[in-house]
């Protein structure tokens, strides 16, 4: 006879309802998990990331989609809002600059591509065409050059045939400043840059045609003082004023009224930054946080009136300065980032004056502003990633 089935035992009635010893901490665990996951996505909902510049990537971040009903735009509007959302997630600039804290001050090492670790922990901007400045794998092809000679022959001409005043100025790069300290393993094909090669071209095609070189200021004044912060692609205000007052110096020849300003006319202010807050890999630099700016002793004598409440130091697309002086001339700047350090410094030498953060001219700006003076300012590593285009400028 076979064995009856075993009976199974049940659990008495309050057993079967007793919660389980591991279930709080389940519970927990299910909470946080549903938590990290939701509050980058609440905190963009709730408008708590605001940024639209990432300082240690140094780049735009992307702008919110625009909706359209098109077949096509409804189609892309998803890849463009992930986009976005890995822009704009709450938290995401404070977890990139944790990690790259993590990697300088642990390892020494870039936390990005962008940025190139150099000799006694200094930083060098690799894109935007500095690393290809640098080794000069591709120096200018004549026709290249012959593109630059005729752009900038044509700006010429139509300026003065306004009766306006053109300067082009070549702002130099960290490394070319303070080669010493890019590293050995970065070695360079040749000895010069692109804006070496520009020069050279110039002069020895169209002689009268002068390109204001900030080279030779800053590498004879670089043994007195730090010129460029050791974080920073762009220089501080000491360097920015060695450059201007080249500047000046070469307008004051034009423009008489203009007196350029002595390093004796600028106090020290620990109140004021000696650069504006952007760093590479956005990692603190006590360097950059121990130096004080220069302030004009007295006060400044210009007032920025376009933009509302702007940074003085031109860190928009387009800024304006007024200066009551009849004296004194009018000028439009078209430039890019090194000349948010020249900005404070020049504004005082003409009673209105016209910074506009871009590559070519903007002829309904002159037409408008109808200046004395147009100076136009590339970063030397600009010659690797602006293509100019002669066709654009009137005959």
């Amino acid at each position: 006879m076979a064995a009856p089935p075993p009976t199974r035992r049940h659990a008495p009635a309050d057993d079967r309802h007793r919660p389980d010893a591991r279930q709080p901490g389940a519970l927990a665990l299910i909470a946080l998990f549903l938590t990290v996951i939701s509050v980058p996505g609440l905190g963009l909902a709730l408008g708590f990331s605001r940024a639209t510049i990432s300082e240690s990537e140094m780049r735009e971040l992307a702008a919110w989609p625009t909706w359209s009903w098109r077949f096509r735009d409804l189609a892309a509007w998803p890849d463009a809002f992930q986009t976005y959302f890995e822009d704009h997630f709450l938290g995401r600039n404070r977890l990139i600059d944790w990690r790259a804290s993590l990697l300088w001050n642990g390892l020494g090492a870039s936390a990005s591509d962008q940025v190139i670790t150099g000799r006694n922990g200094w930083l060098f901007y690799a894109a935007d065409g500095g690393l290809s400045d640098w080794t000069q794998t591709q120096p200018f092809t004549r026709d290249e050059l012959e593109v630059w000679r005729e752009t900038l022959v044509r700006r010429r001409a139509f300026l003065h045939a306004r009766g306006i005043h053109f300067l082009f100025v070549v702002a130099p790069d960290k490394q070319m400043i303070y080669p010493e300290f890019m590293p050995a393993s970065l070695r360079r094909l040749r000895d010069d840059y692109r804006a070496d090669q520009l020069i050279a071209h110039m002069r020895a095609t169209t002689p009268d045609f002068e390109i204001l070189d900030l080279r030779p200021a800053l590498q004879a004044a670089k043994s007195g003082e730090l010129l460029y912060h050791r974080y920073d692609t762009h220089w501080n205000d000491r360097g920015g004023l060695v450059g201007y007052q080249v500047i000046a110096r070469r307008l004051a020849r034009d423009f008489p009224a203009i007196e350029p300003l002595q390093r004796r006319d600028f106090d020290t202010d620990p109140s004021v930054a000696s650069g504006d807050k952007t760093t590479m890999l956005g990692l603190t630099d006590p360097g950059k946080l121990a130096m004080p700016g220069l302030v004009r002793r007295g006060g400044s004598r210009h007032q920025v009136v376009f933009p509302d409440n702007a940074d003085p130091y031109g860190e928009v697309g387009h800024l304006i300065t007024e200066r009551r002086a009849a004296s004194l001339p009018t000028m439009v700047m078209f430039r890019d980032s090194f000349a948010g350090r020249l900005i404070p410094f020049l504004s005082e030498h003409f009673r209105r004056a016209s910074y506009l953060w871009q590559n070519e001219f903007d002829f309904e700006q002159l037409e408008r502003e109808k200046p004395d003076v147009v100076i136009q300012e590339y970063v030397a590593r600009h010659f690797f990633t602006y293509v100019p285009y002669p066709g654009i400028i009137p005959e």
